[in-house]
């Protein structure tokens, strides 16, 4: 029954309440206790306490309001949410009684009277026990364990291990780490939906929906559900919102936008390696990972055309199979690069190699290992997003590269679907209302189609080369100061001052830790 509006109570308001209760049972809450409430009928007048737990509103009995004072009501009931907002559920009806009896004995000690033994209660004392299941971060914890170990095995990719963990452990999901897995429900998850839905987090929200589904069907499975406690079927009855129009909120950006995003690239203002990793992006339309995953060695000269170069690229989103003896480039997509895009590469693996030391295999390697001791990989594809998001007045993602090229492609020099497609690498064209009509030819032949693909990327880069020289950038000091600007204003740091002196701070504290990449490399070396 819904609490009426609350009074501030003391002994008196409390004893004519229970004195004047006639009619139905009511609630009167207690405006000096939040969650206190005295249920009041013409026969009786109990106290309880009103608490959410696990998305469930509890009401909780603490005795008949004739025998308990307002103090220990009071006291008690400020217990008894304490013991719930814990995680520990509804406490046991002996430890309320344990509660209340030391409140009395308290009270009496402060008024000088023979206060007896000091009673003993428990910190916690549920109702009833709490599973000896997971919790949904153990269940987290333990989903991508297995997630790895099927990766190792080829059963999985690691892109899709990143992806799954990422969602299930997203900031909105995080908020169930605490309650066990047996005590969720579709409602629950449904809860967090609707929120990411009014945050237009439509496209997060739809994520949850279909990796949730997967993470119970996987729990629930004979190998795991006698630990995770989830119930088969739990989350069938969860929807994914509707997206919408998904082209509306696609952005295809014009081509002077992306050759300012070259522009930034190619001035020098970023490093070398990430510079050159965006130019490459931009120059062939391709994802984010294979750029970063691209290897020295995929990279050579095209015999066919003079001056041109072949990019034998190893990651790809559709497989279609494993390099062997015979073969050693199966399975690669591979682009052509125009004569200045060639140059450009030759450029930069000429300005990263050095007779010193061996060069890495990846063509734009981290700055330092993801784990002490450990060796250094490729560049994150994050690293391409962040630099791109910090180009001041600049909408484009590096996904949306792709669509530019299409559009570019189709509308400006009417190069056919299928040659965009192509060179894409993709199921469709990146243009909604084109539909990619090369699947029968990607999927049975083996033969690249080079002389195909390569009037589409010469087309794009000659865009591209005339679109960058009308572009005009700001000196390097006002560049790099608008980057960083923008970087600090997305990170939310509102004040640089203060960024610096931290950022600081942690630089020398793990320089005195031995903790830096250049000690942990001459550590290596060491031993």
């Amino acid at each position: 029954m819904a609490a009426k509006a609350a009074l501030v109570f003391d002994a008196s308001i409390v004893a004519t309440l229970i004195r004047e209760a006639t009619g139905p049972a009511r609630d009167v809450a207690d405006g000096g206790c939040p969650g206190l409430t005295m249920r009041l009928s013409p026969t009786a007048a109990a106290w309880h306490v009103r608490a959410r737990y696990e998305g469930k509103q509890h009401r909780v009995l603490l005795g008949d309001a004739r025998t308990w004072t307002l103090p220990q009501a009071r006291a008690v009931a400020v217990e008894v949410r304490r013991h719930i907002d814990a995680g520990k559920g509804e406490p046991a009806r002996e430890w309320i009684e344990l509660k209340r009896a030391a409140v009395a004995r308290e009270a009496k000690r402060r008024r000088g009277q023979a206060a007896g033994d000091e009673i003993a209660v428990p910190d916690f004392m549920p109702r009833t026990a709490p599973p000896a299941t997971w919790t949904y971060g153990e269940a987290r914890a333990a989903w991508k364990d297995w997630m790895k170990r099927e990766a190792e095995a080829g059963s999985l990719r690691s892109a899709t291990v990143r992806n799954y963990s990422g969602v299930v452990g997203g900031p909105s999901m995080r908020t169930l780490d605490k309650r066990f897995v047996s005590r969720i429900e579709a409602p629950d998850v449904a809860a967090i939906v609707e929120v990411l839905v009014s945050e237009d987090k439509r496209s997060t929200a739809k994520d949850v929906v279909r990796v949730v589904r997967r993470f119970w069907e996987w729990m629930a499975e004979p190998g795991q559900v006698r630990r995770s406690g989830a119930k088969a079927g739990a989350m069938l009855g969860l929807k994914a919102p509707r997206l919408g129009s998904v082209k509306a909120r696609r952005h295809f950006p014009l081509l002077p936008e992306v050759a300012h995003m070259l522009a930034v690239a190619q001035h020098g203002v970023l490093s070398d390696s990430v510079g050159m990793a965006i130019e490459l992006l931009i120059y062939t339309a391709q994802r984010r990972l294979s750029v970063v995953k691209a290897r020295v060695d995929e990279f050579e000269e095209w015999p066919a055309r003079e001056g041109w170069g072949l990019w034998w690229q190893g990651h790809r989103k559709i497989s279609r199979g494993s390099p062997t003896a015979e073969d050693p480039r199966r399975g690669s997509h591979a682009l052509p690069l125009p004569p200045h895009v060639w140059w450009r590469v030759q450029a930069y693996l000429r300005r990263t190699t050095s007779d010193a030391s061996p060069r890495s295999q990846w063509l734009f390697p981290g700055m330092r290992p993801r784990r002490a001791g450990g060796i250094v990989e490729h560049m994150s594809e994050d690293t391409l997003t962040h630099a791109v998001a910090a180009m001041p007045g600049r909408r484009a993602s590096p996904h949306d590269v792709r669509r530019a090229f299409a559009t570019v492609s189709q509308k400006d020099h009417a190069i056919p679907t299928t040659q965009v497609g192509m060179v894409l690498d993709h199921a469709n064209s990146d243009l909604l209302q084109v539909v990619d009509g090369n699947g029968v030819t990607r999927r049975y032949t083996g033969d690249q189609m080079l002389e195909l693909k390569a009037p589409a990327l010469q087309a794009w880069s000659d865009a591209l080369v005339v679109a960058r020289r009308a572009v005009e950038l700001p000196d390097s000091e006002t560049l790099k100061a608008m980057l960083v600007a923008e970087n600090l204003r997305q990170r939310g740091v509102k004040d640089p001052v203060a960024e610096k002196a931290r950022r600081a701070a942690a630089s020398a504290k793990a320089w005195a830790e031995g903790r830096t990449s250049r000690q942990r490399a001459r550590q290596t070396a060491a031993t």
